[in-house]
């Protein structure tokens, strides 16, 4: 599936090239700029994670919930 990223969020599958599947990496770069607009928007530093229960999404929490701990 191509990476597709829309107002409603991204969507794709995992493993594969960046920009063209949903990678690790594409992950991080996502969580960034929001955890960034988050806090730039609402000067609060919380937000809560969910996820579902597809193989990836643990993978996909811990890259999430790492990201934004290092944004602070």
């Amino acid at each position: 599936m191509t990476l597709i990223k829309s107002i409603s969020g991204i969507r794709g599958t995992i493993g594969g090239r960046v920009d063209e599947s949903l990678t690790p990496i594409d992950v991080v770069k996502f969580t960034a700029a929001f955890g960034t607009w988050i806090v730039e928007t609402t000067g609060i530093a919380k937000v809560v994670i969910g996820r579902d229960a597809r193989p990836s999404g643990g993978m996909i929490n811990h890259l999430v919930a790492a990201t934004l701990q290092g944004l602070g």
